[in-house]
């Protein structure tokens, strides 16, 4: 049966539910699990605070461009390129989607007349958000080359929202795939949404992307010096077929990557390296009276935050996302 493991999960993004979690089924394979309001150890991610009234063992973990505050945390798993001992697993959102992850691989079929049925140059889909001004700037730019179709909220050409965003982005040939920001090791899944709608992406985000996806087979931004140099690249693909047809049946990953299976095993061991021990082997984070006091100060910012004017509005948005 496994060991019994009493776990909770806080800070989660509104909606979420545990037995539903990648986690969750992942620890069921070698272990019995019990959600507790008193757990030996505590999932969190980056949605609230709450996670400082638990005295446990504490793991981070994060989907978003963010690092792992290890004065806080026993262990994370997150998306920088970071090395700590046993404390630390990068572990990137486009895994977390199996079914996109195989279409993304399956790119040996597609020929010339796959070229000939796509009905637009290039595919846009964003809902309306505060990433950096890149995705709305190289829009422009490249919309000065051909026009670009905007199914999403963001910068919409159409008459609205088209709900069926891989339909969508499967009509195009190219897709504009950027990141919220640049960050090195920040990949979310944008990048193997458009691998998987089978057209050549033009990415922008992470600046070592090259260690993870094959550059041969997408237009890599960090590649060029300006703009101008990424767009005269894609204005050289669109119009060369041979060159296309290269990109599109090269694979997306090459390296070790390209086994899901292994990452999430690897996961696994992760995990396992932790609950296997007894909890009082596990616990990470110092005892010192200034890392103590540290939390302290940030339980005591996290309060005054939250009956604050932006910690009300802050609520009150999560409480209408949960909704939706």
């Amino acid at each position: 049966m496994g060991k019994l493991i009493k776990v909770a999960f806080v800070d989660f993004e509104p909606g979420f539910e545990p037995e539903k979690s990648l986690l969750y089924r992942m620890l069921l394979q070698n272990y019995q699990i019990e959600l507790s309001k008193e757990p030996d150890y505590l999932f969190y991610s980056n949605y609230g605070e709450k996670h400082l009234a638990y005295d446990c063992i504490r793991i981070f973990y994060t989907r978003e461009d963010i690092t792992p505050d290890f004065n806080f945390c026993d262990y994370a798993i997150g998306m920088d390129y970071i090395t700590l001992g046993d404390r630390y697993f990068r572990f990137p959102a486009y895994y977390l989607d199996r079914e996109n992850f195989a279409l993304m691989n399956d790119k040996s079929y597609f020929t010339s007349s796959n070229i000939r049925s796509k009905g637009s140059f290039c595919g846009f889909w964003y809902r309306q958000d505060e990433a950096t001004p890149e995705r709305e700037l190289f829009f422009q730019r490249l919309g000065e080359y051909k026009d670009i179709d905007s199914a999403g909220e963001l910068l919409n050409t159409r008459e609205g929202v088209v709900s069926e965003k891989q339909a969508f982005l499967s009509d195009c040939k190219f897709i504009i795939a950027f990141e919220e920001c640049s960050q090195p090791g920040y990949t979310s899944d944008v990048l193997m949404q458009a691998f998987a709608s089978q057209a050549v992406p033009i990415y922008w985000g992470n600046p070592f992307i090259g260690r993870e996806f094959n550059t041969q087979a997408f237009v890599n931004c960090h590649d060029f010096r300006s703009w101008s140099e990424v767009i005269e690249a894609v204005r050289r693909i669109d119009q060369d077929d041979e060159l296309y047809l290269k990109m599109m049946r090269a694979p997306a990953l090459t390296g070790p990557e390209r086994d899901i299976d292994r990452m999430e095993e690897n996961l696994l061991a992760f995990l396992s390296s932790i609950f296997d021990r007894p909890v009082e082997r596990a616990r990470r984070r110092s005892g010192a009276v200034a890392r103590r006091n540290f939390e302290k100060r940030a339980r005591t910012k996290g309060i005054l935050y939250q009956i604050s004017p932006l910690g009300w509005w802050d609520a009150f948005m999560r409480l209408k996302n949960k909704r939706r």
